[in-house]
């Protein structure tokens, strides 16, 4: 049985002038397909990222709520208690950290509701470039080629929203947006839908799409040579865009002879309304699709937008499913009475999904790997702001990577000279990843290593 598993041509160009359409990619279904015996040569070393907007409830020392619902915990070191916001995580204290203090320096005075877009690039808000590109991306870079699917990049929302209140966490080495798939009937039907075009009409097209890019390029050589130095600054970024859809075009050719999975839908709640249905269901799918591509080894890295930072976005009015106000009021209205318990309890409730999927990666045997899925998944969980959307003192869980030279069961401060740039230069080093520097990192975080 293939150890390459995966699905179908996913590359995607849409030539119209000049406009090109970055790939929407998704996840894979839940069969393990190979066994215990059958180890690649090369173990996977998988990277999940999961993000949630509106910071969470930090009552002060003084306050009834202090104790219960601060979401870090009171102690630092090995013996600190989880209060009731992370209780849910206790059976997995010794596989995580909790990290305080780290924030992106560059982004601390600004307006609070784009911090998604910089929460894995740690861009310079004040660049005339615009955003960079994020760490799940450099990962991808550097290793997407061993995977079908170099990346999957998934929101509640889906595309990419925009500048001030960005959908998607995933941004291109030319600082481009790319689209975020949104919803569980995304995912599968991407995956796994039938592919009515024969290979030859599919090969075709990778013909029409090289030919058209084949076309661009010496007119913007030429081009290039006449324009000032910032408009060439921003056509390089577009023929960085267009070199990487030929390489994710040649990546699909070569998948085109590896046939899908077939996997029975009756897995997967896949018509979800996470309003009606609730924001339960909804969110434990998206998770159990990260799983799948997981499992069967479709990608390495995955990154998930649970609440973007939007007031008007359709997981703000998850905690109403809940009898709650909406999560934009929760933040702002934590000094009403009740105010930091209502907080609270809907950060419980985004924690209590985040442990149903390390429960997820702890109980499923790697296929292709010694130890559990969660032993060679490094995953980290957090927001980019704190209480009413201040963005600093990130809330911050590091979990998994057993296998991979991360050590847990503490949680730990730090100074905010320490910029969370630097965590994100550790999980990739620790993954690999050829790179002494990332953004504005001074260095590493040698708190979580063994």
């Amino acid at each position: 049985m293939s150890r390459r598993l995966i699905a179908d041509r996913r590359n995607f160009l849409r030539a119209g002038g000049a406009s090109l359409l970055l790939p929407s990619l998704a996840s894979m279904p839940l069969t393990a397909f190979a066994n215990d015996a059958e180890k690649i040569a090369s173990p996977p070393k998988r990277l999940c990222f999961l993000f949630f907007g509106m910071g969470v409830a930090l009552p002060p020392e003084g306050h009834a709520a202090h104790n219960d619902w601060h979401w870090f915990p009171h102690e630092l070191g090995e013996n600190y208690k989880f209060n009731k916001s992370l209780s849910s995580l206790e059976p997995y204290r010794k596989k995580l950290s909790v990290l305080s203090g780290l924030s992106h320096p560059r982004t601390r005075q600004m307006y609070s509701h784009s911090t998604g877009g910089y929460f894995l690039s740690a861009a310079d808000p004040e660049s005339t470039v615009g955003y960079s590109i994020s760490v799940d991306q450099v990962y991808a870079n550097h290793f997407g080629s061993e995977t079908r699917y170099p990346f999957i990049t998934m929101s509640t929302e889906g595309g990419v929203g925009d500048i001030r209140e960005p959908h998607t966490l995933s941004y291109s080495g030319s600082g481009q947006p790319i689209p975020a798939v949104g919803g569980p009937r995304a995912l599968f039907d991407e995956l796994f839908s039938v592919q009515m075009a024969g290979r030859g009409a599919i090969e075709r097209q990778y013909g029409r799409e090289r030919s058209i890019m084949d076309a661009l390029v010496p007119d913007l050589k030429k081009l290039n040579a006449s324009l000032p130095a910032e408009d060439r600054n921003r056509l390089g970024q577009y023929t960085t865009a267009v070199r990487s859809l030929e390489n994710r075009i040649a990546r699909a050719q070569a998948w085109l002879d590896v046939p899908k999975p077939s996997v029975p839908e009756s897995q997967f709640e896949l018509d979800i309304d996470p309003i009606n249905d609730g924001p339960e269901k909804f969110i434990d799918s998206m998770y159990q699709l990260i799983h799948t591509s997981f499992v069967t080894d479709s990608t390495r890295v995955a990154s998930y937008a649970i609440v973007e930072e939007s007031p008007g976005a359709l997981a703000c009015r998850f905690p109403t499913t809940m009898g709650l106000p909406h999560h934009h009021s929760i933040s702002h209205d934590f000094n009403t009475e009740g105010g930091y318990e209502r907080w609270g309890k809907y950060d419980k409730f985004l924690a209590d999904r985040f442990a149903g999927f390390l429960k997820q990666l702890d109980e499923t045997d790697d296929p292709f790997a010694e130890g559990s899925l969660l032993d060679n998944t490094i995953v980290l969980y957090g927001s980019g702001t704190s209480t009413e959307h201040n963005p600093r003192n990130f809330p911050l869980i590091v979990a998994g990577g057993d296998n991979l030279g991360l050590k847990h069961g503490a949680h730990h401060g730090f100074e905010e000279d320490i910029p969370m740039s630097n965590l994100l230069l550790t999980l990739l080093q620790q993954l690999g990843t050829p790179t002494e520097k990332f953004a504005d990192s001074t260095g590493t975080i040698p708190e979580i290593l063994i």
